[in-house]
């Protein structure tokens, strides 16, 4: 990974994190070096979910497109792969209020 990429990457691990923190949702990015590699995942959301931050052209248009007007999450699977959740970050932020 290029030094562009990594940066885009805590970019928006921080922008994350800081939009959740808005919301009093405790909300910190996870250090791989503190962590001695045992953690995986970029941030820790509400002390009990280890989230991926994913950010630029490696995000698929499709999801954008799946998700319908009015829906409020779209479940998603690859052929041979667990079950995903998307949903706006309004939607999840909305849960803890």
């Amino acid at each position: 990974m290029g030094k562009m990429q990594k940066n885009k990457g805590g970019r928006g691990e921080r922008e994350i994190v800081n939009l959740l923190k808005s919301h009093d949702i405790p909300a910190k990015r996870i250090s791989m070096m503190e962590t001695g590699g045992i953690d995986k995942g970029d941030i820790l959301v509400a002390e009990c979910w280890k989230a991926e931050v994913k950010v630029g052209k490696i995000v698929p248009n499709w999801i954008y497109s799946a998700r319908k007007s009015g829906e409020d999450m779209l479940f998603c699977k690859r052929d041979r792969k667990e079950w995903l959740v998307v949903m706006p970050v309004e939607k999840f932020i909305e849960r803890f209020l």
